[in-house]
This record gives C-alpha cells, sequence and structure tokens, in this order.
C-alpha cells in the first residue's frame, strides 16, 4: 500500500528545530522532514501512553513508583535493541 505524504509549511523557533538537524547530520534520519515526521509520531505515541495511564489509575488506582521505573528500564531496553537493529550499517 502507498502511503502518500502530505507537504505543509511551518514556521518554528531555530532551536526548536536543533534536535532534528542534528539526527540528520549524525545519520539517525535521512532528512529534515523524516527527523521532524519522527519527532512528532514520538509524541503521538507518548500522549498515547499518557492517556493509557490515566485511564488505568482512574480504574484501579495509582501505579506504585518501583513499577513505574521497572516499565522505564524496559521500555529503554526494548527502544535499544530496536534503534540498534534497525541502524544502517
Amino acid at each position: 500500500m502507498l502511503l502518500m505524504k502530505e507537504r505543509v509549511t511551518i514556521s518554528i523557533q531555530p532551536e526548536a528545530l536543533e534536535g532534528a538537524r542534528a539526527a540528520v547530520e549524525a545519520g539517525r534520519a535521512p532528512n529534515l522532514s523524516a527527523a521532524v515526521e519522527k519527532a512528532l509520531t514520538r509524541e503521538k505515541r507518548h500522549q498515547a501512553m499518557r492517556e493509557a495511564i490515566a485511564l488505568w489509575e482512574e480504574e484501579f488506582g495509582p501505579i506504585k513508583e518501583e513499577a513505574r521505573e521497572w516499565a522505564r528500564r524496559e521500555l529503554e531496553r526494548a527502544w535499544s535493541e530496536i534503534s540498534s537493529s534497525t541502524r544502517e550499517r
């Protein structure tokens, strides 16, 4: 399936683009558009996670700090494995 991209024009403070430009320079993104798209996608995932946590806590009560720390470590481990396995060689 071919996914079409939409071309947009936006105005962004130069400081906000530093991370995206650094990602391109370091080879973590092929171009500025891809780096910005990746950041927007990451923010969308984070927002979905925040909403899921809020729903869980509404249903079952607060999540203990030990459980949060465990989840952070596991997510970091998983993302580092994904990043290292998908990095261009």
